[in-house]
């Protein structure tokens, strides 16, 4: 069986071309925003995968990314081992509008099951109280 072996969202997630290596900047844990919505620039998706002999070398799956039952970003994969048995799976989120607090979840369901699942809590910053001086 297909198996998430980690997966997490950071503000860059890169393939090298050449050397095939991944790095990775700036793991996301929690975000706290002045206002709401606020714009997320860019961030990347990471999950590796570990497939048994006995399972397909190709399947398919959906990323998504959402808060709470509001579905805020979704793009289609073709997951193909080809002859090994991980896979890199790297979503890139070119903006990502946050509309409100809450747990933001960025996960990837594979055909058959297999899930990927990243959870970043999003939370308000307190409001700042400007005490004016008298003229």
């Amino acid at each position: 069986m297909i198996r998430s072996k980690i997966c997490f969202v950071a503000e860059g997630v890169v393939r090298d071309a050449e050397t095939n290596s991944v790095s990775v900047f700036n793991i996301l844990e929690g975000v706290a925003a002045v206002g709401f919505p606020f714009f997320m620039q860019k961030l990347g998706f990471f999950a590796l995968w570990e497939r048994e002999a006995a399972d397909g070398a190709e399947t398919q799956g959906i990323f998504t990314a959402a808060i709470g039952n509001e579905q805020l970003s979704t793009v289609n994969l073709n997951i193909n081992f080809g002859d090994k048995f991980r896979h890199r799976t790297i979503v890139n989120i070119n903006g990502l509008v946050v509309p409100h607090v809450g747990d933001l979840h960025f996960r990837v369901q594979l055909a058959g099951g297999p899930v990927a699942e990243y959870i970043v809590n999003v939370t308000a910053l307190p409001a700042v109280v400007q005490v004016q001086n008298p003229a």
